[in-house]
């Protein structure tokens, strides 16, 4: 029978994990997010994204990491498997307790450089930051593997359990690993959000679903990335500017938020809509865009559907 404290083990069992995998992908959603959009000049906090927005942003994010950590995890556990099975039939067995010594001695020298790298970084040979996390992870790797291959190779001689010292070992090693598994999902997670806002900006031009955007006042765009033109005044008529040459980049009930089609880091012009009786937004789909000769970047229009036939 189940009793009040085994009741609330089995709770916080289930909620625990679930709760700090939500918040995992709520972080690494966020930050891919907010590289994208700091790509266009955009501040992600003011939109508003919900904890769902930023838990589906990092689906695309997170799955790369955990096809790479499943690859690594079904390499060491066969490499692990087939080293017990050595050490049990007695092989070799000096070459596995140099190569366990040598493992974790280069395991330490690893460890130490990341940790240099973050303590005194004027004088780290790591360069690159990206190789800090990679050096840390690396070696906590190799200290667990060393010293797994040291404990075994006791095992076979006189079987006893594992010293406070290895299991010490092991738990700052897993700590460390982690770390630098949440390092370097960091580091991935803002190169995916910045790569996926050059790609977009890169296919903006030629991209086949044109905005038509219709204001009752005048915006005063930029003249050479979107093109104003008038709707006159006739009776009745609420919108007298329309502007075309625009691109949605991110759509909301409340707002849209677009970019010209000739979006560039030099012209990082972006216009955020509110969903009111101020404003048209009509949506047109062009197909073949790309194919047409106004599809050419050294042209003198601001887009391809308003070039000259």
């Amino acid at each position: 029978m189940f009793t009040v404290d085994k009741w609330i083990g089995v709770i916080a069992g289930v909620v625990a994990p679930t709760t700090v995998l939500t918040g995992l992908c709520y972080y690494f959603g966020y930050v891919s997010a907010r590289a994208y959009f700091a790509h266009f000049g955009i501040d992600t906090d003011a939109f508003g994204f919900s904890t769902a927005d930023y838990v589906l942003r990092s689906v695309s994010v997170l799955y790369p990491a955990l096809v790479m950590l499943l690859a690594a995890g079904c390499v060491v556990f066969w490499t692990r498997a087939y080293g017990l099975r050595v050490l049990r039939r007695g092989r070799r067995s000096g070459l596995a307790r140099r190569t366990g010594w040598v493992t974790s001695a280069v395991g330490a020298l690893l460890t130490t450089l990341a940790v240099l790298a973050v303590v005194v970084p004027r004088f780290s040979v790591l360069r690159n930051p990206a190789l800090v996390p990679v050096f840390l992870g690396l070696g906590a790797v190799l200290i667990v593997a060393g010293t797994g291959i040291l404990a075994a190779l006791r095992q076979v001689t006189t079987p006893q359990s594992a010293s406070s010292a290895e299991r010490a070992t092991w738990l700052f090693a897993g700590a460390a690993v982690v770390l630098a598994l949440f390092w370097l999902t960091n580091i991935f997670a803002t190169e995916y959000g910045r790569a996926q806002a050059q790609n977009t900006a890169a296919d903006l031009w030629d991209k086949e679903t044109v905005v038509v955007l219709d204001t009752a006042d005048r915006l005063f765009a930029p003249v050479n990335l979107v093109r104003e033109s008038g709707l006159g005044a006739a009776p009745g008529q609420r919108f007298a500017y329309r502007y075309e040459c625009l691109r949605a980049l991110f759509a909301r009930p409340e707002y849209w938020v677009l970019v010209p089609a000739r979006w560039t880091a030099q012209y990082g012009y972006v216009l955020i809509v509110a969903v009111d009786e101020s404003s048209r937004i009509s949506v047109t789909r062009r197909e073949g865009l790309a194919d047409t000769p106004a599809a050419n970047w050294d042209a003198q229009w601001p887009c391809p559907e308003v070039a000259p036939s």
